[in-house]
């Protein structure tokens, strides 16, 4: 799903690493958005989050690219438009619909332009397939990327809308993993990458703690051009290229505690679609009821507990069951079935013609 489910070439098996990687990772943007509103009312939440967020995303992307690699197979198209932009239209749809009643707007509008909270994600991630296309013919393709990645910010409208500065800054993570092999995360697998990892979040640390935190969060986001984050367009090119290396540090701090083995939610991995997607509608009437915004002692116990059923409950059988044709974009199959079965009717009776001639 949030990979396409594809598995590498040089493997014919699944390996636990990247299903383990993949499911905790996605469950970390759900710990991320329940304690975000507390950002506010405590400095050590809010730098925990922006560490957070240093990793959180580029290694879900990296992974992501990782598994990539088929992008030039027959079915490309119909398959990321059946599990990625159709989830995202009728999704995206949904939650701007519950935005203008939560609001109380006169009337309901559907903004397929604005993704409403992660679905940036889904968007960004169709594109990034797409943007392979182009980027795979080219030297250089990961220099390129950061280039534009860097440069993207000078662009005054390039923000929120269509997820276009998100999908650029982020581009260059989803190109890495597409281009590394599996024999790249070997070394992240042993245990003296462990050291590489401590020393990484001290380093990661201390850069964050140079800047204010909501200045972190804004270049670790990646959604706002410069000239409503710094200065001066020189300034928030040289602070982007410092976040892209904080990233990068935050990457290696985090493979190298991912488990090598089967764990018992390993297998939930197929359906961190499911979490990433639905999740955001319980957020969504979390922030709108403000349950947590104030901080009380009692929070560090219920967040955690809410946190772990929410994401294994939108994993569960039955929540899958019940929202398949929509996350997976089933609902829309037909469309591609009437193409193809006109593709193949039309093929059928070239040959025939063809029969008939000789």
């Amino acid at each position: 799903m949030l990979c396409l489910e594809q598995v590498p070439e040089q493997t014919n098996k699944r390996d636990p690493f990247f299903d383990n990687a993949r499911f905790i990772l996605v469950a970390l943007v759900v710990l991320g958005h329940l304690v975000s509103p507390a950002r506010a009312n405590s400095d050590t939440i809010y730098f925990a989050n922006n560490f957070l967020a240093s990793f959180r995303m580029p290694a879900l992307i990296l992974i992501t690219g990782y598994f990539s690699k088929r992008f030039y197979k027959d079915g490309f198209f119909q398959k990321i438009t059946l599990s990625i932009f159709i989830p995202y239209l009728i999704f995206q749809s949904f939650y701007s619909l519950l935005n203008d009643v939560i609001y109380g707007h006169e009337t309901l509008n559907v903004s397929l332009f604005y993704p409403s909270l992660a679905m940036w994600f889904m968007l960004s991630l169709f594109s990034w397939n797409i943007l392979l296309l182009v980027f795979t013919k080219l030297k250089h393709p990961i220099l390129i990327s950061f280039l534009i990645g860097i440069g993207i910010g000078a662009l005054d409208h390039a923000g929120h809308y269509l997820s276009i500065s998100r999908t650029f800054v982020f581009f260059p993570f989803f190109l890495i993993g597409h281009y590394i092999g599996a024999e790249s995360f070997n070394w992240l697998k042993r245990g003296y990458a462990k050291i590489i990892s401590i020393t990484s979040i001290g380093f990661s640390c201390l850069i964050l703690s140079f800047f204010a935190l909501p200045q972190a969060r804004s270049y670790l986001l990646g959604r706002s051009p410069y000239i409503e984050i710094a200065d001066s367009y020189v300034e928030g090119a040289l602070f982007r290229i410092v976040f892209y290396f904080v990233m990068l540090l935050g990457i290696f701090s985090f493979f190298p505690w991912v488990s090598k083995r089967k764990t018992f939610f390993t297998h939930l991995s197929r359906r961190t679609a499911y979490i990433y997607i639905l999740h955001i509608l319980f957020i969504k009437i979390m922030y709108t009821l403000d349950l947590s915004s104030t901080i009380q002692p009692i929070h560090f116990i219920i967040v955690p507990i809410i946190w772990l059923v929410l994401t294994f409950f939108l994993s569960s059988d039955y929540v899958v069951q019940l929202t398949k044709p929509l996350i997976e974009g089933k609902i829309a199959s037909g469309l591609f079935n009437q193409d193809n079965q006109s593709r193949n009717s039309k093929h059928q009776k070239l040959k025939e013609q063809l029969g008939k001639q000789e």
